[in-house]
């Protein structure tokens, strides 16, 4: 029995073992795992990647949200990993059917949000923070940024002053807090300062606000920071994005429509009435007005400005292994002008790479290199596309654009035909940037790393303006003109800085500490000339009033960075920074300067007392104060100038011109941000900001007596203040198994005013004599203008206000008073999108109000009728031209309106405005084709942009350029309008 126990046992021993390597070696040949992919909802999920941990193999869900994939080993580790769902692993085991269902990813107080130098979880920040995803972003074709941020960020105001192709809008971050200096943010590409990008590159955008987190970045942040970071690779599967975007554009001229021949005709009647009978006199208007003129029925807008296409053509891969990781796109964006021959053409390739050396090391390449080509045109192209008389033909019996100087018969003042002028000249402007960045990471030890972040950056353009003799233009005519202007610009930035985070228990301590050193070169060179030989347009042809000028800029900028961040227990935050920055922008006297800041925040929705208040799953208050500055008015200001335009004794002599100033300093803003953060029910996000920033020592460049010998001199006078509060409210309204609302609203009130200007007054005019004054009390821009009452209604003539306050006739006697800002006091944005099954609607609004803007435009093309040979605009439909005593009227008889067009508060109009940004109708498509091809998502959508402004602003748009450096803020006249725009877009991922 003893031996038969023995056999069999060795005998089981022997089956087992067989068995075991019979098994070992059918797991070696591997076996297929499958499933389905489906949300809690049991909806499936398609698009899905699914990889074995550790290795690049993997495949993706189908339609169905099922899936195959073959295994090597039980031990496999599966990733299921899809954008807006949280991951999760499995470990294969024994089974060969694995089931997933995925939870939707509520991005809440642990989402990473990028701030440039550090990143930060959303629950740690302590200050004024708003980030914007490229969803959220792409539902608007543009060549820019900027544009697709209006509406979506409350205290952001974007103005699109132009509708020229490529032209980027003035962004301004919680109100203006400068006369003289810049006022755009500060744009940190992927960590580093400065850097271009392309919009279809973009990941997500931070938009830094108060000085708690705008006061790391110094001398350079008075405008606010935003920060861009690039698309990377996020797991390992590879994948492809191709995107096509075509459409048309057409002008808006707002509220702008020309008069037509007959309307014209009957118009200019007018001018023949009676001031004492108040009856016309046809006969007279029959001798200079025949009723022949009537046979030409020109619309100029309509030939000078025309339906255009824009294009942009993107694709882009990535990928990742367990060392190098990789992003590759390339973008062609072609957007013709509305104008004739005007266009922007760009192409853009990006490449960030990241590659693990080993755990503790990572180097981080990334390359974006920029072309473009931009053809606009002459400002007075546009201006004559306005006023030019629709009895003129621009066109000769063969169809041909003519010249109006030599001909007979032209009604239109200068006799300027711009559709001929636009084909006899050129303004082209071409540019070549490149920006490499390479970072390194090291982590030293588990507390401890080092970062050392770098750019180096490029860029090149030529301009030429060339107008060919046969040209029509006031200037050149007969002569033609060519100018060709070359700059470059090249310069570097290195930032290095040690970061470190402790955690014990409760207690979080984290912070950073490093140098950085900045350095800009500048230089261009302008050659231009007249007097062109036919069909040659090279400035060495020129053969009179050559003219040559060319100067360098060179900017060298080192600073010292730290910050330090404490939180207990997950509830309290706190945050301070502390930046040195030395520019040579000024003075030896003035070139440091320190900007320390302080931040905190209290995470009240932790805390025990409100567990009972289910109801609330985020709240949290933050409190601010900083100091921030701006640098940028230029090299070498606080020195004398000299200007080289005269002779002595037969040679070039220099003549004073700017005044030196040793103690030209820093314009600095201190800054105060308190905050609130709510969240609801996991559906509702509100937050609140209110704000008092006050900025000294402002740069102005002020006129000098002339007994003194120096015309001009930068000077440190007065300073701004901004206060105000900002809202925001995002909410999930409906959310079901096919059917999903969302919106979003944002709100923000301003206050700017002046102080500290003493008894001190500025008055800055252009030449039209239209001015702004600068005073204790008063706001930045504030318009100063003789005081407009109205019209006579006993005899139609122009009613002004008198320094008495009493009523005059005489223009000269009026009044000047301070009336309104170009700055809004309220602006704001709504969005909303509503999704069915794989259909969406979404749309997204902005508004702003409390603002005034000087319509200079009405002065030529108004009812005054003051020059009869510019075309009049179709009058508001309360509007009424004087005709008789009595009559309530807006606009005096033409005989009797002396001075009326001369600059006043006539012509400064509320600049309110509803806009409707943006309509996009997109849908998901699935069907077998889709599957063949392995195209994990297939979305097709038609958008309109700029679809519609509701406002009074009798002009062309309300959306007028409020930079300093462009004249007059708020300042409009003639411009190239804004677009239209309706398009059709195909987004395919592979």
């Amino acid at each position: 029995m003893k031996e038969y126990f023995s056999k069999v046992t060795k005998t089981s021993a022997l089956i087992m073992l067989l068995m075991s390597i019979l098994s070992t070696s059918v797991l070696a040949q591997g076996f297929t795992v499958q499933g389905t992919v489906t949300t809690k909802n049991n909806e499936p999920i398609p698009g899905v990647n699914i990889l074995i941990k550790g290795t690049t193999q993997g495949t993706i869900s189908d339609i169905n949200g099922a899936y195959s994939l073959e295994v090597s080993s039980p031990d496999d580790v599966l990733v299921f990993s899809f954008i807006g769902f949280l991951g999760q692993e499995r470990v294969v085991g024994n089974d060969k059917v694995i089931n997933i269902v995925l939870e939707e990813e509520v991005k809440g107080l642990q989402e990473i949000v990028v701030m440039g130098y550090s990143d930060k979880k959303r629950n740690e920040i302590t200050s004024a923070v708003t980030t914007v995803s490229s969803e959220k972003l792409k539902d608007v074709t543009s060549s820019n940024i900027e544009s697709m941020l209006q509406g979506k960020v409350a205290g952001i105001q974007v103005f699109n002053g132009s509708g020229q192709p490529g032209s980027t809008p003035d962004v301004r971050i919680r109100g203006i807090s400068s006369l003289s200096a810049p006022q755009g943010p500060l744009y940190v590409v992927d960590g580093i300062i400065g850097g271009s990008f392309d919009p279809n590159d973009v990941e997500t955008i931070t938009v830094l606000k108060d000085a708690g987190a705008t006061g790391m970045y110094g001398s350079q942040a008075n405008g606010g920071v935003i920060v861009v970071t690039t698309k990377k690779a996020t797991d390992g599967t590879p994948k492809i994005n191709v995107k096509a975007v075509t459409g048309i554009r057409m002008a808006d001229h707002g509220n702008v429509n020309m008069m037509d021949s007959r309307t014209l005709y009957n118009y200019q009647r007018e001018l023949y009435r009676d001031n004492q009978l108040f009856v016309i006199d046809d006969s007279k208007f029959l001798q200079v007005r025949p009723e022949s003129i009537l046979d030409v029925n020109t619309d100029w807008l309509d030939e000078a400005f025309q339906p255009a296409m824009v294009q942009n053509y993107y694709v882009s891969s990535t990928g990742k292994t367990n060392k190098l990781s990789f992003y590759l796109g390339g973008s062609y964006y072609n957007e013709e002008g509305t104008f004739l021959n005007t266009y922007f053409k760009r192409i853009n390739l990006r490449a960030n790479t990241t590659y693990r050396l080993t755990d503790n090391i990572s180097i981080i390449n990334n390359i974006n290199i920029s072309g473009s080509k931009t053809r606009t045109t002459d400002y007075m192209n546009i201006y004559y596309s306005y006023v030019n008389m629709p009895w003129d033909d621009p066109y000769d019996a063969d169809g041909n654009a003519r010249s109006f100087k030599e001909a007979d018969g032209i009604w239109s003042k200068d006799k300027i035909n711009p559709i001929q002028a636009a084909e006899n000249s050129e303004l082209n402007y071409r540019a070549l940037n490149v920006d490499y960045d390479f970072d390194l990471n090291i982590r030293l030890t588990d507390w401890l790393s080092f970062r050392s972040t770098n750019r180096l950056s490029v860029s090149n353009g030529m301009e030429k303006l060339f107008y060919s003799k046969d040209a029509d233009n006031i200037s050149y005519f007969g002569t033609g003109y060519v100018s060709s202007t070359s700059d470059i610009s090249y310069g570097g930035i290195t930032t290095n800085l040690f970061k470190f985070r402790f955690d014990n228990g409760g207690n979080s301590l984290s912070g950073l500490v490093g140098v950085e050193a900045q350095r800009t070169d500048n230089d261009f060179i302008n050659g231009s000339g007249q007097g062109m030989p036919e069909g040659l347009s090279a400035p060495s042809v020129a053969s009179s009033n050559f003219n040559i000028s060319g100067a360098p800029d060179h900017t060298v900028m080192q600073s010292f960075i730290s910050q330090v961040n404490y939180s207990y227990q997950g509830k309290y935050f706190l945050t301070g920074s502390y930046r040195i920055d030395e520019s040579s922008a000024f003075s030896p006297n003035n070139r440091t300067a320190h900007f320390p800041s302080l931040s905190g925040a209290w995470l009240l929705s932790k805390e025990n007392f409100m567990n009972s208040m289910s109801a609330v799953d985020n709240l949290k208050l933050i409190l601010s104060w900083g100091k921030t500055g701006m640098k940028d008015i230029g090299a070498s200001k606080y020195l004398e100038q000299f200007a080289y335009t005269t002779q002595y004794d037969g040679a070039i002599a220099a003549v004073p011109y700017q005044l030196a100033n040793p103690d030209l300093s820093w314009e600095q803003t201190r800054q105060i941000n308190l905050g609130m953060e709510l969240g609801l029910f996991k559906k509702v996000s509100f937050s609140v900001n209110a704000y008092d920033n006050l900025t000294e020592d402002l740069l102005v460049y002020r006129d000098l007596p002339p007994s003194g010998g120096f015309s001009k001199q930068w000077q440190n006078t007065g300073s701004v203040k901004n206060q105000g509060i900002e809202l925001s409210l995002s909410s999930t309204n409906i959310k079901t198994n096919k059917l999903t609302w969302t919106t979003d609203f944002s709100i923000s009130f301003n206050k700017n005013s002046l102080t500290n200007f003493g008894g001190d007054t500025i008055i800055n005019a252009n030449s039209y004599g239209i001015t702004q004054i600068y005073r204790d009390g008063g706001s930045l821009y504030s318009w100063y203008a003789k005081e407009f009452h109205g019209i006579d209604p006993n005899d139609g003539s122009v009613l002004w206000v008198g320094e008495d306050g009493n009523l005059t006739h005489e223009y000269q006697e009026a009044r000047k008073v301070e009336y309104g800002s170009p700055i809004p006091k309220v602006e704001g944005g709504f969005s909303t999108s509503i999704k069915y099954s794989d259909l969406t609607l979404s749309a997204n609004c902005s508004f702003v109000t409390g603002n005034k803007i000087y319509n200079y435009f009405r002065r030529y093309v108004d009812h005054d009728l003051q020059d009869p040979l510019f075309n009049t605009m179709m009058p508001r439909d309360d509007w009424k031209l004087w005709q008789q005593p009595g009559d309530d009227a807006t606009h005096p008889l033409p005989q009797n309106a002396r001075n009326s067009f001369d600059p006043s508060t006539r012509y400064i109009e509320d600049g309110d405005y509803f806009k409707i940004r943006n309509i996009t109708l997109s849908y998901r498509i699935h069907g077998s084709l889709i599957d063949r091809l392995k195209i994990s998502s297939l979305d097709v959508a038609l958008s309109a942009d700029n679809v519609f402004t509701f406002t009074r602003f009798w002009g062309q748009d309300p959306e007028v350029s409020i930079n300093p450096l462009n004249g007059l803020p708020g300042y409009s006249e003639f411009r190239y309008p804004n677009s239209k725009q309706y398009v059709l877009s195909v987004n395919i991922n592979f």
